[in-house]
Order: structure tokens, then C-alpha cells, then sequence
């Protein structure tokens, strides 16, 4: 990473929301790409952040720092990424529903993939944070979404994924619905074989891709989507 970059990640990670904006707002002075600014900057100060929590590090004190530096980095990147996108759509390409599980009260993650899928012409869902079971079923038989992705920031919480999952097809309401998992816990090996989820994504431009392909719609010039040699997605121009 370039410098204003790792130091815009650093100030993520640390929980410095004054700095976190400041630097965002340099690097789009300094002509980066605000997509990429989320998605390699930002999202590794996120990672890094989980990480550290995940090993005993950081408690959740901590945790809540880094979400409002993200935020207040979003802040200034967000509207310009919505800008470029231009997503207005004359009809929804699809409804989609994402939440976190139960214990689960994180929510960058989701907040960015819902705004990016809203941008690109999606009807958005957002469930919030710390769903149980029962609230999810709920809201998938009142709301009917083509895809429900939900996601867990914790170690301690994606334990609550699979067991959902299991209920919504007991329930036969995943029939014509697509069940996607994600968040920093999780892992593209964990989602498929431990949740048996229908996809999995690493980030929003993933999901975004995902819910394209998933729902048989075509991104113009974008390339199809394929998987390399160590199982991550890429794109094949």
C-alpha cells in the first residue's frame, strides 16, 4: 500500500476517527479511486482491527472505535463512490436482506455491501445487527428476498450462521432464496463446508458480483467471474 494509504488503515485499526477522515479526504485529493480506498485501505484497518480482537488484543471498546473511524472515513468516500456509480434503476434487479447473527453487533461491513448493492439497483433490506432465529425467519416469510446474506464480525458469533441456515431450509424457505455468509470471522472454506452456504464474499465488490451472478444479470464490461488456483474469485476479462 502507498503511504497515505497504510497510514489511512492504521487509523482505522487504532480507532483515530478524526484522522481516519482527514486521510480519506487525502486520498481522494490525491486522485485514488474512492472504491479502491474502501476496499484495500479502509477494509484492511477493519481487518486488522478483527483481527487483533480475535486474538485477545483488542476487547470490544476497541472494536467500537474502529467502527466510528470507519464511519467517519465512509463519511467522506461513500457519497462519491454513489455519485460514480449513478445507480438509479428503473426496476429492482432483485431484493436482498443482510443482518448480523445473534451476539453479532457490527456492522460496517454490511452497511457498505447494502449501500454499493443499493448503488447498483438492488432493493436493500437491512435486518441490522444481532439477529436471532426467530426475527430472521420472520422477516424472510413477510419479506420474501431472492438472497439473505448474514454476517459475523466475531469468532464467538459465526457459530450462529450455520444452525440459521439449517432452520430456513427445515422451514422450506430457502428454496428459491440464496443463503450467503461473510464478515470478517468467516472464511470461503468455513461458509461452504461448516454453513453450507449458497456463496460466500470477502467484501462488497465480492457480494455485489455474487449477487449478479447468483441471480443470472449481467455487469456491462466487467468481465465474467471465475475462481483461480487457490479458490478466490476473479474476474476473466
Amino acid at each position: 500500500m502507498n503511504e497515505t494509504y497504510e497510514k489511512l488503515a492504521e487509523a482505522i485499526e487504532l480507532g483515530e476517527e478524526d484522522e481516519a477522515r482527514d486521510l480519506a479526504r487525502q486520498a481522494l485529493e490525491e486522485g485514488h479511486d474512492p472504491a479502491d480506498i474502501v476496499k484495500t485501505a479502509m477494509s484492511e484497518g477493519v481487518k486488522r482491527a478483527g483481527k487483533r480482537f480475535n486474538e485477545g488484543e483488542f476487547f470490544l471498546p476497541e472494536l467500537m472505535l474502529t467502527g466510528e473511524a470507519m464511519k467517519a472515513g465512509l463519511g467522506v468516500v461513500m457519497p462519491v463512490i454513489l455519485e460514480q456509480l449513478d445507480g438509479a434503476a428503473a426496476e429492482s434487479k432483485g431484493k436482498i436482506m443482510m443482518g448480523t447473527v445473534e451476539g453479532d453487533v457490527h456492522d460496517i461491513g454490511k452497511n457498505i455491501c447494502l449501500a454499493m448493492l443499493q448503488a447498483q439497483g438492488f432493493e436493500v433490506i437491512d435486518l441490522g445487527v444481532d439477529n436471532d432465529q426467530d426475527w430472521i425467519i420472520h422477516q424472510v416469510k413477510e419479506l420474501q428476498p431472492d438472497i439473505l446474506g448474514l454476517g459475523s464480525y466475531m469468532t464467538t458469533t459465526m457459530i450462529n450462521i450455520p444452525p440459521a441456515f439449517e432452520r430456513l431450509r427445515e422451514e422450506g424457505l430457502a428454496g428459491s432464496m440464496k443463503l450467503l455468509c461473510g464478515g470478517v470471522a468467516v472464511n470461503r472454506r468455513w461458509a461452504m463446508d461448516v454453513a453450507k452456504a449458497d456463496g460466500y464474499a470477502e467484501d462488497a465488490w465480492e457480494f455485489v458480483d455474487l449477487a449478479h451472478e447468483i441471480l443470472g444479470l449481467e455487469q456491462e464490461g466487467e468481465g465474467d467471474i471465475g475462481y483461480g488456483p487457490d479458490g478466490d474469485r476473479v474476474r476473466v476479462r
